[in-house]
């Protein structure tokens, strides 16, 4: 019956969960692992504090026990991008689902900011008309009526996560009653063998908004007589009521293989199908029902039933549900009593979940076959006389056990969850196939982590060193892959680089550390590459690039061949020298080797960035460089360009002798010692130059400047570069530039000798590029150019840090916000290439870039691996509601309790937030309001986003506002200026400087028309 055929099976790559006592799904693991029961029995104090009466609990069949969530009045709305009046009228399942979806994905290793491919969202919420009561009778003022109707409403639970989260997949409410949750991912499964998506997440949650108070006990209906959920015992007497959210994340099993992500475990089958009427009433369970689901899974699954070795049942402790669930698996399992299956259920340790019992079982099932052990179910002595174990093979699980396979087939279970009406569903698992682990290695790794606040990001700092010190089973190569290519990055970040798990750790708790590297990430940057001219080549740069990235070295060796090519000689032996060759007279240093050395390592490196997804908005390259601007903008080929620069270093190597000279002077300074016999070679910056002229005459000069006490230095190179003594051979040059094909330039470059951006005819004209030869080098000019624009990243592809050195000294406007990285080391910094590469790569993550992570690891991709989620910073909203209250109120009053003015009873946890967070500068700087107008905005502003400081400059889109949002303070705004402000106005005029300026205009023209038609007026009587 079995066959290999995995194409219809689903992996379960991700969890997460909240469940009573269990913060974490881990948490929750361990309660179920030393059977815990985690529901709450209350003492009449508690009771009576939720406005209980002593005749109320004086009542004997009232059962003080519930099985509730801990602090599910807390939610991160400032990271969902919503605002506090918004959170505060959110049904708090839709708030905790946001959370919960986020969780489940990042345990999964997928950013869905950044995934590529469409993400489906299948969830469950219990039914809360209580809190839609409440938000209707409150009529929250600070949210539009229309928004506010939805986000109470757990029937927009997906679609509103789904926009929140741009997931583009399908986008399912699922509601069958109890089995919700398991239909969901059933419905989730459906979706992904169909292909509408390429992950799909599905849960399910139950919160109370009603004050938590037990229930009443009546016989024969299904709440338990004593707060205890006692599945298939004969003292059962039906359920207790829990709280609790979960969510798995799913693909298709060949395509989690192939992207190496974790399997929890694997669905072999899940099916779905509803009793009918064959049953004594429309709220009864049906054994043929449930029978014909669960034998149709494994006839899909195509597993016989003796290759299941547990059932998590429905298991509601009913007399008769948990008799005929048996009776049906007996029947599905062909009464065989010579099979051993173990059978047990969640509700013994957490009460009935409603919509979410399904996934509850769901995940316990899944994280036992994942920890191959088997948890108890608990609170069984002596089984439920009318239940049939006798025909069957189960027995319930009393006890925790390792899980072990028969056979050597692999670990197989059956979950089910039936709800009233008959919606059956049933799920066949079985455990992931054992993976490869990742070879550990001492090589160099960057390990990087974001968040929206700093009390956040030292928060899971905090969480990230106990999980390195616990975690013994993943390597540190899978750990930073994962939060390298399935985090989303935030405003504050932070990194290091480490080639072990226990270097990394003493970095993580070395508060002085100097290698934990911080930043607060403003705006996205544009990108300009630096190409390093001749000079800052040394033996062996970038060797263990060459050594260990094959797409580099790939074009290393390409451009080594050209060179061999035209001149015989084998550069690469020159670059990571050789003594044979070196002792033969070869020299990086010599000029012929030099240019063209240069010119293919920068290229290479270039396109490695670009390959990785660092593509550059603008070049500008030194000298030489400037060929490789060029190359890497299209206006020849890289071959063209090796043999240009490979050429263009022979003709100056046979021009006549000079020296060249670096001159700590200005230009206008410097023009003082020129003449025949010296020129103006290089502008570097404003405060230095270098010259070119004969021997003699620089000689001369040098003794000048001793004398003067001005700073210089002579360069070791023997001819004199952009002057006068190339023109022997300008015209040697221009027949070798008579044979390239130029092509019009795709990335603007700045031009050495104007200092401006280079046009099309100047690029393609083989006069510039002779010019280019002969004249100054403007660098210092094309980099005032670039610095004109504001927030942009200057990444120098070249060896040390020449021209971050010069951008330094011309880069004297913080408010600009522009910076500097150079990325290969220099030649006297004692670290190895790799790891200054990857501090590099971590400072352009801090600066908004970020390359491309699976074309960086390529085939040696690591796995993805369960790291710890991200840690909101929450705030107490409110979540225990009674709407009959508020009918007895005032209509402001109503407003009160759910507008900032009411604020002080749901305070922000003040504590999670350190001050470090309010005494970063935003990148918009704070304007106070300059008259009544704009102070009267300011405060609107400040109530409607919940924010301390507001200044004119602020932006109504950039604080987090949106159409809906827009339209709602639109109308707090025409009501407080008496105006009739349109929304396209609005939205034109976003910053409080700007719609205070438009209001003021139309109060203006009011007066004005007022005054005149008043004037009218008298002059007609």
């Amino acid at each position: 019956m079995e066959n290999n055929n995995r194409k219809k099976d689903i992996a379960i790559v991700g969890i997460s969960g909240r469940y009573p006592k269990s913060a974490t799904i881990n948490e929750f693991w361990e309660h179920l692992k030393n059977g815990k029961e985690l529901v709450h029995f209350y003492t009449d104090e508690e009771l009576k504090a939720v406005g209980m009466s002593e005749q109320e609990l004086a009542n004997p069949d009232l059962i003080k026990a519930q099985a509730f969530l801990e602090d599910p009045n807390s939610f991160d709305y400032s990271f969902f991008g919503y605002t506090k009046q918004e959170a505060m009228s959110m049904d708090p399942q839709i708030r905790m689902m946001h959370e919960q979806v986020w969780l489940g994905l990042e345990d999964a290793g997928y950013n869905p900011k950044t995934y590529k491919d469409k993400i489906g969202l299948y969830l469950s919420a219990s039914d809360n008309l209580n809190w839609r009561a409440y938000t209707m009778i409150s009529n929250n003022a600070n949210v539009n009526s229309f928004y506010l109707n939805q986000i109470s409403n757990e029937n927009f639970i997906s679609t509103l996560i789904s926009y929140n989260l741009n997931l583009r997949g399908p986008s399912y409410y699922v509601d069958t009653a109890c089995s919700s949750s398991l239909v969901a991912v059933h419905q989730a499964c459906r979706s992904l063998l169909m292909r509408e998506c390429s992950i799909a997440v599905a849960g399910g949650v139950r919160v109370y908004s009603k004050p938590y108070k037990g229930h009443l006990y009546q016989e024969g209906m299904t709440n338990s007589k004593d707060g205890h959920c006692k599945a298939f015992d004969e003292d059962s007497s039906g359920i207790v009521s829990g709280e609790g959210a979960g969510v798995v994340v799913l693909k298709r099993f060949e395509d989690a293989i192939k992207d190496n992500d974790q399997i929890y475990a694997v669905i072999r089958s899940s099916v779905v199908n509803n009793d009918g009427n064959r049953k004594v009433g429309y709220t009864a369970p049906s054994i043929n029902g449930q029978y014909e689901c669960i034998r149709q899974a494994h006839q899909i699954a195509d597993v016989t039933p003796e290759s299941i070795t547990y059932i998590e049942a429905h298991g509601t402790g009913t007399k008769l549900g948990d008799s005929i669930e048996v009776e049906a698996l007996n029947k599905s399992f062909g009464y065989n009593t010579n099979h051993h299956c173990a059978i047990g259920s969640v509700k013994t340790n957490i009460g009935h979940l409603d919509v979410a019992a399904g996934i509850t079982g769901f995940i316990k099932t899944t994280l036992a076959l994942k920890n191959k052990m088997l948890p108890p179910s608990l609170h069984f002595k002596n089984p439920n006389p009318e239940i049939n174990f006798k025909s069957g093979p189960f027995k319930v699980q009393t006890e925790l056990s390792n899980w072990n396979s028969v056979n050597n087939q692999p670990l197989r279970a059956g979950v089910s969850s039936f709800g009233i009406g008959g919606n059956n569903a049933h799920v066949v698992l079985e455990e992931a196939p054992i993976k490869n682990k990742t070879t550990e290695d001492n090589t160099y790794k960057l390990l990087r982590f974001s968040a929206q606040s700093v009390g956040s990001l030292n928060a899971y700092q905090e969480k990230l060193v106990s999980f390195l010190e616990k975690n013994e089973s993943d390597s540190f190569r899978d750990m930073t892959y994962t939060l390298q290519a399935g985090r989303n990055q935030f405003k504050y970040n932070r990194f290091l680089v480490s080639n072990s798990k226990e270097n990394a750790l003493e970095i993580l708790k070395d508060p002085l550390s100097t290698t934990l590297y911080s930043a607060k990430l403003d705006q996205k940057r544009k990108i300009v590459f630096m190409c390093t001219g001749s000079g800052a080549q040394y033996f062996n740069m970038g060797r263990d690039l060459y050594d260990t990235e094959l797409y580099f070295k790939q074009l290393m060796d390409e451009g080594f061949s050209i060179i061999k090519e035209l001149t015989g000689i084998d550069v690469s032996k020159i670059l990571y020298k050789e003594n044979t060759d070196q002792e033969k007279g070869f020299d990086i240093n010599k000029n012929e080797f030099t240019q063209p050395i240069v010119f293919v390592f920068e290229y290479a490196l270039a396109k490695l960035m670009m390959h990785w997804g660092i593509h550059p908005d603008k070049l500008i390259g030194h000298s030489t460089g400037e060929y490789v601007a060029a190359c890497l903008s299209d206006v020849f080929s890289f071959e063209t360009g090796v043999r240009l620069v490979a050429k263009r270093a022979l003709l100056m190597n046979k021009s006549r002798k000079g020296s060249m000279l670096s001159v700590s002077l200005s230009e206008e300074k410097i023009k003082a010692y020129l003449n025949d016999n010296v020129a103006l070679a290089v502008v570097n910056s404003p405060e230095s130059c270098v010259l070119s002229g004969t021997e003699e005459a620089i000689e001369s000069l040098m003794e000048i400047f001793e004398t003067e006490e001005i700073l210089h230095s002579k360069l070791k190179i023997s001819l004199g570069g952009h002057s006068f003594l190339m023109d022997s051979v300008l015209e040697e040059f221009r027949q070798e530039l008579e044979n390239v094909e130029f092509s019009a330039l795709k990335i603007p470059f700045v031009s050495n000798l104007t200092g401006q951006l280079i046009t099309v005819d100047e690029a393609k004209s083989s006069q510039y590029w002779i010019d280019h030869l002969r004249h100054t080098v403007r660098f210092s000019d094309g980099l005032t150019t670039l610095l004109k624009e504001p927030n942009s990243i200057f990444i120098e592809v070249g060896p040390g840090n020449t021209l971050t050195t010069l951008f330094q000294q011309q880069n004297h406007n913080p408010a600009a916000n522009n910076t500097a990285i150079n990325l290969i080391r220099h030649p006297k910094q004692e670290i190895n290439d790799q790891e200054h590469l990857l501090i590099k790569m971590g400072e352009l993550w801090i600066n908004g870039l970020d390359i491309d992570w699976e074309t960086y690891y390529g085939a040696q991709k690591p796995h993805r691996v369960s790291m710890p989620g991200y840690v909101f910073n929450k705030t107490k909203l409110p979540v225990k509601v009674n709407p009959f209250e508020l009918l007895n109120l005032s209509g402001a009053e109503k407003i009160a309790t759910v507008t900032p003015f009411a604020l002080e009873h749901f305070d922000d946890n003040e504590a999670f937030q350190e001050d470090l967070d309010k005494n970063v500068v935003s990148f918009v700087n704070y304007v106070t309001p300059t008259n009544e107008t704009e102070e009267k905005l300011v405060e609107m502003w400040k109530i409607f986003f919940s924010k301390d400081e507001v200044g004119i400059l602020d932006d109504f889109f950039a604080l987090g506002g949106n159409s809906l949002k827009g339209v709602t303070m639109l109308k707090l705004i025409q009501k407080t200026f008496d105006t009739d402000i349109k929304i396209k106005d609005f939205y034109q005029k976003s910053t409080i400087k700007d719609l205070a300026s438009e209001i003021d205009m139309r109060l203006k023209f009011v007066v004005n028309l007022e005054e005149e038609s008043s004037y009218k007026s008298v002059m007609t009587i």
